[in-house]
């Protein structure tokens, strides 16, 4: 053992020795001290350990040697400074001179300190600098990362430090010094971010964008990236138009861009346009927002409303890596399904509000029959001696206490996902090969629903040679949604609401279907769609494929120069199937029926393609070089050409001689249609970016692009946009040396810029065209209707550029060393030259007024995120954690339109987007004294309770209309110039969205949880909100809340959230209940746990033994929690706005309901 510790100190010795013996060569005149550090490990693969409160390695420095030993070179370069050195194994550590003063200090109330230092993974860091601030007593780690300091004063300050890191500071007294954790440094700041055809350091950026890590959602269970990324950026809003599964959404950054087309930004995967929705997450690196015109301005004509850069995973060189993904998922809607389902009290509400108007009850009930109900009221199942379907007289009675909901529907959606992913590669070449499957079943339970999803990715990279490489990019994407009823999955959500009382079945006890019933005159139970889903033969099927390979060569003749040239080809088809068959019910026993067309759409097939291609040619050049170790230089130059084609086919034939073979072959109805149409365009343009820096202290950046577009005339085609932006980082400069201990970095922003907006117009609105495959509606001598031709409505042959120009400040503030991050944006946005109805024509025309560019609009807003991130010591182990919040608000007006007289069906200057005209509501009546003596008339809002048979007129309990301009009489506004009875009391669009969360990471344990959600956002219940009106919209609703009566008025119940019970009061127009008013406009503002995660990953130790190189068990769970201002359990807050805009606020939300989600997964690399 002797000769054993014997020999490594020899070792030790000789190592040491001829390390300090190296001879190094170089000749640097007038550079950093950190460019000498360089030099030294290139030539003796030693690297440099320092603190910078000891080495300012800015420092310049001259060294001239020519084959000296290492310890000269040294001796030479801190010769008259305050720095030592010490020669190691593998490093060169660093350190200040102790002298001898300083050493004979007085040991009273001193004390030992010793301790670790380590990273973030717990790992030793080697020559950290363990200082005592004030003096030049300090230490450095060995190669465990142990240190130890004698004779430390009880009142200093200790500062651990290592280049690279954060540097800390902490008491002598504090526990924390036995193990210190070092976060690396700037990781917020020195990142490398993508942008528009290129990269750049995010410390450099003067433009507005914002950063998503790929890994922040790798963890979380969701169909499409677009269900991921909602709440994760200020001021980007994600709204989908339904819960269904594979639902993708649509995108808007900073509000409203145009009120001439939807505003939906411009996505860009790997460098190529293409769907987000299509993308596995598990395939993204970073996804980069870019929200300013100078941002945005080399992609030109299609970013004006923002841009969305996607970055997928590359191969890294090393051995080969293979992962897998996979979770199981469950869940069940956000919104509460507890419904009346007791058919004496259904029957009964749906009898009493039906009657205020019919003067009848909706059911044929009689007394006896309400008393069968009534001893049947708490019966959960059928009891054999009192059966829920009973035959007298010839005719069925239904006597039931049915659950429609969960007969039709299934909450859980269990959901299968698995992700398999092979990477790796050497320096010549790297890849990446992934696949995905997801397969989630809906929540129709008769004849399931169910969404599949299929996904493929290659990523080649070859380095042919030094200064050539080639690579490939090739993504595959399939998937199919299957649904039984109508066309439009929406369609069996809204028809099961109607007619389907609690006290009704589907089917008979012989099997026949239940349709229409002699229990009432005109109800159709469930619409239909409970016959047609019992029946089976209804199905519908949605497919989509998508094909996109990308070759790219890059070219580095020179130094600091390349090019960059890449072509990419994509096919995309989708493929919609809709088959209905006849369906038979029985409405009095022994008999059959074939169900009505306009309720099963009869024998019917019907097919429609849609096919596109699009070509995509990009060249550009790439300069990128520092002068004088200041001047720092980057100028992209080059040309991007995208080509799409469009064509649609489809077609339509009844009389299928088989119910389950699909096939036109086997259609011989006479009901026959064909429908086609293809289109093209193209865009080429050629754009620039020059960026310069001064020490990375004042910052330029100037960018363009000139681009043309065939959806305009030859002669308009072609428009040039550029944009400027410029930073100053100020905690560069030297006067800020001494705030640099606690602001850390401080950069202003401002940019400038201009783009194009061509997304407004059609591909040939510049054209006026001849329309072909109109009927007439005679016929000429026989049966046969006749066809005929007819030109489109006037155009404006002068039709161009929408622009859009956008001013934007910013500020980005690092407190602590970074721990504490800030950002900040104001902007103005103008879009000019809107496509709009631009001249009245005379009523004899006969045709709609032309499009022009009339109109303008101004978007104010901003945006801030705040970061915090650091770690301690907890039980000997690093706890990191990182906190988040952002929060983004915006709004729009019309600063030019043509409309006078400023009526409210259409724009006007001055108007803000969104704005909702409505009635005012002073509460109830309170007597029927009092609304009888009431001088106001408002029968205009009163319509159908002036038309009702019973409780005609106002009574106690109707709605209180405030007369605003006073002359006796409720009045509609039409126009702004002449308010009338109405004004402005809410905003269809969503204000002040936000995110906030936490992460966390200790001993294997992580945790994370984001919460999301809007400030305010106004929606008005739709004519057939059944989900919140109930029976006062169409009184035979299916599903009443179980305590609806409870929020009736009566005159027990005077304070009831809603009025004097009557039927049909929220259908139509011009009825208390269905124009708006500020007594039901709803807030939709919510807060949304939008993700919690729980995961462990098990010891490396563990992992050695089995051949693993990383196990992860997680749970995960989406819209776990919602809080809102919405009065209603019944409808989810996204649900009532899936469908407002700057001019729609009133919606059905009949749609396919959100949900929560609960997965549980594993991720395993081997």
């Amino acid at each position: 053992m002797k000769h054993k510790v014997l020999l490594v100190l020899l070792l030790g010795i000789i190592i040491s020795v001829s390390a300090s013996a190296q001879k190094v060569t170089m000749n640097l005149k007038q550079v950093k001290l950190e460019k000498v550090f360089s030099a030294i490990t290139q030539q003796t693969g030693l690297t440099v350990a320092y603190s910078r409160t000891i080495v300012n390695p800015d420092r310049i420095v001259t060294v001239e040697a020519k084959n000296q030993e290492l310890s000269k070179v040294l001796n030479d370069l801190f010769l008259g400074t305050n720095v030592n050195y010490e020669i190691g194994k593998t490093k060169i550590y660093l350190k200040e001179k102790v002298t001898d003063s300083e050493q004979q200090t007085s040991n009273a109330n001193k004390r030992n300190i010793s301790g670790r230092v380590v990273d973030e993974k717990g790992e030793p860091i080697i020559g950290a600098s363990v200082m005592v601030q004030g003096s030049s007593l300090g230490t450095i780690t060995n190669v465990d990362g142990r240190y130890t300091l004698a004779n430390v004063p009880e009142n200093s300050t200790i500062t651990v430090s290592y280049i690279g890191y954060i540097t800390v500071n902490y008491a002598a007294t504090s526990r924390n010094l036995s193990q210190v954790v070092l976060r690396e440094d700037s990781k917020t700041l020195e990142e490398v971010v993508v942008v528009g055809y290129g990269t750049q350091k995010k410390v450099n950026l003067t433009g507005a964008v914002a950063i998503v890590s790929g890994d922040e959602l790798t963890t979380r269970s969701a169909a499409n990236l677009s269900q991921l990324l909602q709440g994760s950026v200020p001021n980007m809003n994600v709204n989908f138009s339904s819960g269904r599964p594979g639902q993708g959404g649509s995108f808007n950054i900073r509000g409203v861009n145009s009120i001439s087309a939807d505003a939906a930004p411009l996505t860009i995967i790997d460098g190529i346009e293409g769907d987000i929705n299509k993308v596995n997450p598990n395939d993204v690196e970073s996804i980069s927002v870019l929200k300013d015109a100078s941002a945005a301005a080399v992609y030109g004509a299609r970013a004006a409303y923002g841009v969305i850069l996607v970055t997928t995973k590359n191969g890294k060189v090393g051995k080969t890596n293979v992962s897998y993904n996979g979770r199981f998922s469950f869940g069940e809607t956000t919104t509460s399904t507890d419904f009346e389902t007791r058919g004496y009290y259904s029957a009964g509400i749906n009898d009493m509000f039906y009657k205020t108007y019919q003067g009848v009850p909706y059911t044929h009930y009689t007394q006896e029959d309400y008393h069968e109900l009534w001893i049947r009221r708490n019966d959960k199942v059928e009891d054999p001696s009192r059966p829920w379907v009973v035959e007298k007289n010839g005719e069925y009675k239904y006597y039931g206490n049915f659950d429609w909901y969960n007969c039709l529907f299934d909450n859980t959606r269990p959901t299968w996902e698995h992700n398999l992913t092979v990477s790796g590669g050497t320096e010549k070449v790297k890849y990446m090969l992934s696949g995905n499957y997801y397969n989630q079943k809906g929540i129709i339970r008769i004849d399931p629903d169910r969404f599949k999803k299929y996904t493929f990715r290659s990523k080649i990279i070859a380095n042919i040679t030094s200064w050539f490489e080639l690579s490939n990019n090739t993504s595959y994407y399939h998937s199919e949604y299957t649904y039984p009823g109508l066309s439009g999955v929406n369609d069996v959500f809204t028809r099961a609401g109607r007619h389907a009382l609690a006290s009704i079945v589907p089917m008979h006890p012989d099997g026949t279907l239940v349709y229409r019933t002699g229990l009432t005159d005109t109800g159709e139970v469930a619409d239909g769609v409970s016959a047609v889903l019992l029946n089976g033969g209804h199905h519908n099927r949605d497919r989509e494929y998508e094909f996109v390979t990308t070759f790219e060569a890059v070219l580095k003749p020179i130094k600091h120069f390349e090019v960059r040239a890449n072509y990419s080809w994509a096919h995309y088809n989708q493929q919609n199937l809709n088959r209905s068959v006849d369906v038979l019910y029985s409405r009095n026993p022994g008999e059959t029926i074939t169900m009505d067309n306009g309720r099963t759409r009869g024998n019917y097939l019907s097919e429609i393609q849609n096919n596109q291609i699009r070509q995509t040619f990009n060249l550009y050049g790439t300069y990128d070089n520092t002068f004088a170790n200041a001047h720092s230089v980057k100028v992209i130059v080059g040309g991007n050409y995208d080509y799409k084609y469009f064509k649609k086919l489809g077609m339509k034939r009844n009389g299928l001689l088989s119910e389950s073979l699909d096939d036109f072959n086997l259609a011989k109805g006479d009901d026959i249609s064909i429908t086609g149409g293809q289109e093209e365009y193209a865009i080429l343009g050629f754009f620039y970016r020059l960026n310069y820096g001064y020490k990375d202290r004042y910052l330029f950046e100037a960018s363009g692009r000139y681009d043309g577009s065939s959806r305009f005339r030859r002669g308009h085609r072609f428009g040039f946009f550029p944009s400027f932006s410029a930073g100053w980082r100020v905690s560069e400069e030297a006067f800020f040396t001494q705030a640099k201990n606690y602001v850390s970095n401080l950069k202003l922003r401002l940019s400038y810029g201009s783009l194009g907006n061509q997304k407004t117009v059609g591909y040939y609105d510049y054209l006026q065209l001849i329309n072909t495959g109109a009927v007439m509606n005679y016929a000429f001598g026989d049966t046969t209707k006749g066809d005929y031709a007819y030109e489109s409505a006037p155009n404006s042959t002068d039709l161009t550029w929408e622009t859009v120009i956008t001013k934007n400040i910013g500020l980005d503030l690092g407190f602590l060393n970074n721990r504490l991050n800030v950002s900040f944006d104001a902007y103005i946005r103008d879009t000019k030259d809107m496509l709009m109805a631009g001249k009245t024509l005379p009523g004899v025309y006969g045709a709609s007024s032309p499009r022009m560019n009339v109109a303008d609009l101004r978007t104010k807003g901003w945006e801030a995120s705040v970061t915090w991130g650091d770690s301690f010591t907890l039980a000997s182990k690093p706890f990191n954690y990182r906190i988040m919040a952002g929060i983004g608000d915006n709004t729009s007006k019309v600063t030019k339109y043509d409309n006078p007289n400023r009526t409210l069906t259409d724009p006007y200057e001055g108007q803000q987007l969104g704005e909702i005209w409505g009635y005012v509501v002073d509460g109830y009546f309170k007597t029927d004294e009092e609304a009888r003596n009431y001088k106001v008339d408002q029968s205009f809002v009163n319509q159908m309770i002036n038309a009702s048979a019973l409780d005609n007129g106002l009574h106690a309990g109707d709605l209180k209309f405030v007369d605003l301009d006073g002359n006796n009489k409720i009045e509609q506004t039409t126009s702004a110039n002449d308010r009338k009875d109405m004004k402005v009391i809410g905003n269809s669009l969503p204000r002040y969205n936000y995110n906030f969360g936490i992460s966390a990471d200790w001993y294997g344990i992580d945790f994370s949880v984001l919460f999301q959600g809007i400030g305010k956002q106004n929606w008005y219940p739709g004519a057939e909100t059944s989900m919140f009106w109930g029976p006062y919209s169409r009184p035979y609703a299916s599903f009443i809340p179980s305590d609806f009566m409870s929020q009736v008025w009566s005159e027990e119940n005077t304070n009831a959230y809603f009025p004097h019970p009557r039927g049909y009061v929220a259908l139509g127009s011009n009825r208390e209940l269905a124009v708006v008013n500020t007594k039901y406009l709803q807030n939709l503002a919510y807060c949304r746990l939008k993700n919690l995660s729980i995961g462990y990953t098990l010891p490396d130790k563990w992992l050695s033994k089995i051949g693993f190189e990383k196990i992860r068990v997680y749970f995960s769970g989406e819209n776990l929690l919602t809080f809102t201002k919405l009065h209603s359990d019944y409808i989810d807050p996204e649900q009532a706005s899936a469908s407002n805009s700057w001019k729609t606020s009133k919606s059905d939300a009949n749609i396919y309901p959100w949900a929560k989600t609960y997965s549980f997964g594993v991720d395993i690399t081997f």
